[in-house]
This record gives structure tokens, C-alpha cells and sequence, in this order.
């Protein structure tokens, strides 16, 4: 707000209005928008008669005389309310005979008589401010012997240490001195000590807090806080007149008592504005008792009555952490942690929360996690991953996830156990052409998952075996403790065999995995059966010559007297002739026949003994006759015949008998040997003779008594 013109400025009755306020520091009710006249009017005679209730007496002005501007009338008001407020004069007193006084009394070397010619020279100010407010200059050092300047250091040292307003110019002061205006200027020096007394008084009492006035507000003295999570409040310290210090440095102790009757530790911070700020923590749930004093009496409502709620995790907030949630093998326990957390993300160091763990398998199975609660905060978590695969964890408190949960942990196999994907199955007893009337064998080899031969029993490898029925028949698996297990079981029939080898889960044995070869389907014969095999052939009939290789053939049978189609089975021949053993050749035709031949080597009884695997087969042993036979060596050729094709003259057959054919034959050393002549009535005669000796023969022939064309001719018998 801003005064220019005092004809101008006042008319409304603002400006005169705050004025009065200010220099009063009481509360003058105006129209603080007036617009009209009578508003004005109304905001003028308010002030007037609030200068009348002061004890202020009002001579010839009204409120129309300051909204029409009377000049002289407005300077008077101006003046009166200056000698109450300012030079504080009372009615009927002169104020002039008092400030004379006083300077008097304070620079009596100076001998000042009057407010306007004595303080032309500058210095007379000068004193006055350093006799009320010491040490401000050094005088009389410091004068200049320019009154303008000396009166300049006076004003502007008044204004600097005792904040007297410089509402007088130094010029004016040398040169044309108002009487008024001095009086008014000098009159603030003689308040200084009184008006400094009354400020330091009126400092003390706006710094100084009243028990019964001061008061706590905000979230900590509330309802709605939760044990665990630090709160605060604020102390605000008043005055007398009920307004805010303006300044710290007070103690207000706070005591808070929990429902248990424990102590809260709670600090406070002095925020040197009349503002404390209390902070606590509550540690558990209840009313709480805050008391708060002042010089050891209780402020405003202490003490206050604070209900606390029970420490509550937030599911968001709460922290799961620990290698049972970044992975693991199957069957070693899984471990983690949770804590418990509240809406801040701080810890609460107390139990009892019903959190809960969920772990799902790769086969889709649910069961609860071990938890133990260890009443400061944390829990520990142990669950067992029995399978392979990926393992899903579901943390909740209540029914609200916690943190990231689910959590997906990946579980490897255990790397001390055989692996299914990694073991294998191997020996004949899984390999085809067994023969269902033998024990069947095989063995199981363990391995780790790394590929590692294991080294020791006690995995839960196990069998199982379809015969052609799909009947599952006994099987005996044997730990042998050095990493195999020996298999055993014994076929019932001919046919398709289903051989399952499982390796159990240690943890749930009602699941299993196969081992990598497994399942094996095989065929399984029927199997040889030594009694029902047969053997036939020649070779084993009469009528064999030794100088021949005797044939026959061996039929393989199962037990029921079927032909088995395949070879391979170790049939033996033993074959006893006069002369001792014969060997014989047994040819595997791989159709389940076998071609046998032996060479006799002399006439007589042989036996033949057929067996398999020592045992005889049907009809075993037999005994075949064997008869001499032709030797080439020996053997010679006895009778020759030769035939004679009868021609005539034109060297046409003749197809009639009765010629006139004769043979003679000479034999070594001309002996005659007798021949035989057949006519066969065709043209043709066969001539028949023997020959007993080796050497030459001569053959004669003659038709009609003539020797036919190439007789006689001769035979060399060696």
C-alpha cells in the first residue's frame, strides 16, 4: 500500500484504515471494495471513531473533509495521530516541553532550546544517537565539519543500528528545519530504548510457547498406523495470543507407551520455525499413549490416545531369495527364504504371518513346502523336487502372490543317481532267437547323467516282461552293487516278447522313466526240442554201398513236433562203422535243416547217433547196413558188344534178318574166344564176347563169307 498524496490517497479509507491497524495493532472492520460515496463515507467514520475510542480528541473534521481532500484539516489529523502513536503525548501535555526535555537530559552539553536552529549543524543528532545507542561512531573524531554530512552520519547510523526510519532529509534538516518534522524524527530516539525494551518483551512472549496453547497434529497421533513402519507427528508451539512461535529451541519431551506398557523410542526434530517433528516406530499393535509436555505440563489433549494396527506384510513388498528358486536336482532338498515385508519394503521383525508354499512338478503334482517361521521376519522354506523339469513355485500370503512368485526353478537330475536317459539295458536275454525252453539273461548298466559309469548299487531299476499273451511273468533283478543289476526271467511260450526296464523315481516309485533302449520287443522261439527232432534220407535207409557218399537230412522240431524255420542249433553226428568212426559233415541250411553225408569205408552195420545239445533226437541211434559197391580200381569191364548195320549194294539198310553174318575174334596169342551173335530181324546183329585177359584182340567179320569194309580190326585191352 502506498500514500502519494494525502488529499488523494485517503479517501476512501484503506490507506487510513491499515494506518491504524498497524500503528494500533487492533482490528478496525471496513468495506474493503468500496465504490460508491457512502461506502467511503461509512470506511472514514469507522477510522474517526476508532481514533475516539483511543482517546484521541477530534477537532472540526468529519469524515466528508478527508474525502473531499481538505488539505489543512487532513494535515491536522495526520499531526494528532502522530503525537499519540509517535511522540506519545497524552491529552493536555505539551509535546514539545517533553522531547525538549529529554533530548536535554541525554546531550546536555549541547544546550538544545528549540527543534529547529540548534540542530542545523548535524552534530547535535550525531549525539543524540550515539548517548541513546553507544559505540554507533567515534566522536567527536568522527565529525566532518560539514553539517550536511555529520547530519547525514547520524541519520543513516539511526537507521542502520536502531531502525529509526530516516523520514527527514539531511539538507532540509541544515538548511530549512520544520519544528514538526524534527520533533516527529527526534521523538523516535527517545522511544528506542522503551520501544527496543517493549520488542524484546513482545519477542520474548511471540518465542515463547504457552503448554496450554500448543498442540500435535498429523499421521502418527492418527488412527491407521501399523506396527513396523515408522511414523511422525508435529509439535507445533504456541504463544500466549494463541499464534505459532516463530522460532525453535524448546523442549518438549515425548514420552510413548506401548499397550505392553513398553517404551517407544521416538526422536525429535527441532525444526526452529515452532514446528517438531516427532518420529517413532511402534513395534506392535494396540492403544498407544503419546504424552507431550511442555516445562513439564501437558500440551493441548496430551495425553493422546494413538490405536495401532497389527504389522501387516505387503505380498508385493515381501522378498524371496535363495537357491531353491534359481534351481536345483531331483531329491536334494530345495531352500529358500521369505521375508516379510511391509508397505515401506522394511522388514517386520515379528512371525506369525500365513504365508504359503505351493510347488507343482513337471507332472502337474501340487504339494506344500515346508515353511518355518522364525518369528523375526524370515521364514525358511524346504521343499523336495522329485522329478526332472521345470518346477513352478507359488508363494502367497492369504490369497495375494508374493513378490515375483510363481517363481519357474529349473531342477536338473541328480547328478549321484543313475539316470533313466542315460542307463541302457543289454545282453542276449533282449536279443531275438531265444528259445523259450531256456532261462533267459540280461544286464542293466547305471549311469550317471553326466555319462559316467556308476560304480555302486542301490537304484531302483525294474522289470517287467509280456510274454505273447500280454500275461506278465516273473522277473528277478539283482543288484550287484558295482553298478549293473543281473536280470533273469524264463519265457512260457514261443512268440512276441515285451520287455519294459524301468528305473524308478526314488522319492515317488509309483514314477518311472525307461531306460534309453528300453522298451525291447524280441521273438522268442519256441525253442529245439531234441526228442521231436527228426532225421531221414537216404543215408540212413538200406541198400548203401560203401563206395558211395551216404545222404540224409536232420529236422530241427520244437516240442510240439513244428518244424523250426530258423538254424543254428548245435546238432551233433557220431557214426560208428566196422572199422571204427566215421566222421560226418553237417551243413546248417539256415531253415532249420541240417545236410548230413558220411563215406562209408567199409561194408556192414553203422550207427548213427544224432543229438542236440546231448540229447538224442527221435529215433537216434540208427543203424544202417551198409553193402559193398564197385571199385573203379578193381573193377574192369568183362563183355563188349558191337553192332552190325547190314547195308545193300546201294548202301540202303536192310530191314530183314537171316543174312549169312559170322564174327571170329582171336585173342592174345591167337586163342579163339567165343562170341555171341544176336540177329534181331532188323538188318542188325549184335555181337557179344568177353574179354578175360588184357592184350589184343582180333575181331573178324563177314557177310555172306566176306570181311565187311574196316575188318578185320583190333581191340588193345589193357
Amino acid at each position: 500500500m502506498k500514500v502519494d498524496d494525502l488529499t488523494k490517497d485517503l479517501e476512501d479509507g484503506r490507506n487510513l484504515h491499515a494506518l491504524l491497524e498497524i500503528i494500533s495493532s487492533k482490528s478496525i472492520k471496513i468495506n474493503n471494495n468500496p465504490k460508491m460515496r457512502v461506502q467511503k463515507l461509512e470506511n472514514l467514520t469507522a477510522c474517526l471513531e476508532f481514533l475516539k475510542k483511543e482517546g484521541i480528541k477530534l477537532v472540526g473534521i468529519g469524515s466528508q473533509d478527508i474525502l473531499d481532500g481538505n488539505r489543512t484539516l487532513i494535515m491536522g489529523l495526520i499531526w494528532t495521530i502522530i503525537l499519540r502513536y509517535q511522540i506519545q503525548v497524552a491529552e493536555g501535555s505539551s509535546a514539545k516541553k517533553e522531547l525538549l526535555e529529554w533530548v536535554r537530559s541525554k546531550i546536555p552539553e549541547y544546550n538544545i532550546n528549540n527543534f529547529t536552529n540548534d540542530w542545523t549543524t548535524g552534530k547535535a543528532l550525531c549525539a543524540l544517537a550515539e548517548a541513546v545507542l553507544p559505540g554507533q561512531m567515534s566522536l567527536p573524531n568522527d565529525f566532518s565539519g560539514d553539517p550536511v554530512r555529520d547530519a547525514q552520519m547520524g541519520i543513516t547510523r539511526a537507521q542502520q543500528n536502531m531502525n529509526i526510519p530516516p523520514i527527514i532529509d539531511a539538507h532540509d534538516l541544515v538548511n530549512s528545519p520544520d519544528e514538526l518534522s524534527n520533533m516527529t524524527y527526534i521523538s523516535y530516539f527517545r522511544d528506542f530504548l522503551d520501544l527496543e525494551q517493549r520488542r524484546r518483551d513482545a519477542e520474548l512472549f511471540e518465542r515463547t510457547p504457552v503448554a496450554g496453547k500448543c498442540f500435535a497434529y498429523g499421521p502418527g497421533v492418527e488412527p491407521g498406523n501399523e506396527a513396523g513402519i515408522a511414523t511422525q507427528f508435529t509439535i507445533e508451539a504456541r504463544n500466549g495470543a494463541d499464534r505459532r512461535v516463530p522460532v525453535g529451541g524448546h523442549a518438549f519431551p515425548v514420552v510413548i507407551t506401548s499397550p505392553t506398557g513398553k517404551r517407544v523410542e521416538s526422536t525429535t526434530e527441532d525444526q526452529n520455525n515452532g514446528l517438531y517433528t516427532v518420529r517413532y516406530t511402534p513395534k506392535e499393535g494396540g492403544l498407544h499413549q503419546i504424552a507431550i509436555t511442555f516445562k513439564e505440563q501437558h500440551i493441548k489433549q496430551s495425553p493422546l490416545s494413538v490405536q495401532i494396527k497389527q504389522s501387516r506384510p505387503d505380498p508385493k513388498k515381501c522378498r524371496c531369495y535363495g537357491p531353491g528358486l534359481e534351481g536345483g536336482e531331483a531329491h536334494e532338498p530345495a531352500k529358500f527364504k521369505i521375508e516379510a515385508r511391509n508397505c515401506l519394503g522394511e522388514i517386520i521383525p515379528t512371525g506369525g504371518f500365513p504365508f504359503r508354499v505351493m510347488v507343482t512338478d513337471p507332472m502337474g503334482e501340487t504339494k506344500p513346502a515346508q515353511i518355518k517361521d522364525n518369528m523375526d521376519g524370515t521364514l525358511d522354506v524346504t521343499y523336495y523336487p522329485t522329478d526332472k523339469g521345470e518346477h513352478l513355485v507359488d508363494v502367497t500370503l492369504t490369497v495375494d502372490k508374493v513378490a515375483d512368485s510363481v517363481y519357474r526353478v529349473p531342477i536338473d537330475e541328480n547328478s549321484k543317481m543313475a539316470s533313466p536317459w542315460t542307463s541302457y539295458a543289454e545282453g542276449p536275454g533282449l536279443q531275438n532267437g531265444n528259445i523259450s525252453t531256456e532261462l533267459q539273461t540280461f544286464t542293466i548298466h547305471a549311469v550317471l547323467p553326466n555319462g559316467t559309469p556308476k560304480t555302486t548299487g542301490g537304484d531302483k531299476f525294474d522289470v517287467f516282461v509280456e510274454d505273447p499273451t500280454s500275461a506278465v511273468i516273473p522277473s528277478k533283478v539283482t543288484d550287484n552293487n558295482n553298478g549293473t543289476w543281473t536280470v533273469t526271467y524264463m519265457p512260457t511260450d514261443a512268440g512276441k516278447y515285451h520287455i519294459d526296464v524301468i528305473l524308478r523315481n526314488p522319492s515317488v516309485p509309483t514314477r518311472y522313466d525307461h531306460v534309453k533302449n528300453s522298451p525291447v520287443d524280441i521273438t522268442i522261439d519256441a525253442g529245439i526240442d531234441a526228442t521231436q527232432c527228426t532225421a531221414f534220407g537216404p543215408g540212413l535207409e538200406p541198400g548203401n554201398l560203401d563206395t558211395h557218399p551216404c545222404k540224409f537230412t536232420i529236422q530241427a522240431r520244437d516240442k510240439r513236433g513244428n518244424p523250426i524255420t530258423r538254424g543254428g542249433d548245435p546238432f551233433k553226428v557220431n557214426i560208428a562203422g566196422p572199422t571204427g568212426t566215421i566222421p560226418c559233415d553237417v551243413k546248417d541250411n539256415g531253415d532249420g535243416t541240417y545236410a548230413c553225408q558220411y563215406q562209408p569205408e567199409a561194408p556192414g552195420m553203422h550207427d548213427i547217433a544224432i543229438t542236440m545239445k546231448d540229447t538224442p533226437i527221435k529215433g537216434s541211434t540208427f543203424h544202417v547196413q551198409i553193402k559193398p559197391g564197385a571199385f573203379a580200381p578193381t573193377t574192369f569191364i568183362e563183355t563188349f558188344n558191337f553192332v552190325i548195320r547190314a547195308l545193300d549194294k546201294r548202301g540202303n539198310p536192310i530191314t530183314h534178318g537171316q543174312e549169312d553174318v559170322k564174327v571170329q575174334i582171336k585173342g592174345p596169342g591167337g586163342s579163339t574166344v567165343e562170341n555171341k551173335l544176336e540177329d534181331r530181324n532188323n538188318g542188325t546183329y549184335v555181337c557179344t564176347y568177353k574179354a578175360l585177359n588184357a592184350g589184343e584182340y582180333e575181331v573178324n567179320v563177314l557177310v555172306n563169307g566176306k570181311h565187311l569194309k574196316g575188318s578185320p580190326f583190333t581191340q588193345k585191352l589193357v
